[in-house]
């Protein structure tokens, strides 16, 4: 994933990996997050363009940094979201809350 312009995260890494039963494992894992802090990860669709949740809920898209500011998220999706979606999107929710989200890098799926 490419950091936004100063962000302080920094080495994120997102992986996709095809499962054997058809599912789709989404990994990320990144260093200099705030601590403690709440992050969200939302795909930009392909069709509309909109944002979303790359889960079925945002609360399964959620993931809170350690105290020592590294981040470690997965989850199994049902599909692939390189067919879903042209760009990942990694959101810093400060609060927790989503009004004042700031976003911390992004990767392009296409």
């Amino acid at each position: 994933m490419t950091p936004s312009i100063g962000a302080m995260e920094h080495d994120i890494w997102f992986i996709i990996v095809h499962l054997q039963g058809g599912g789709v494992a989404f990994i990320l894992n990144g260093q200099g997050f705030q601590q403690n802090g709440s992050y969200l990860i939302e795909g930009v669709t392909k069709t509309q363009m909109t944002m979303e949740p790359i889960t079925v809920s945002a609360a399964d898209a959620e993931f809170v940094a350690d105290a020592n500011g590294n981040g470690v998220y997965w989850h199994e999706l049902a599909g692939d979201p390189q067919l879903t979606y042209a760009q990942i999107l990694l959101l810093y929710l400060p609060n927790k809350q989503m009004l004042e989200s700031q976003l911390v890098a992004s990767a392009n799926l296409s």
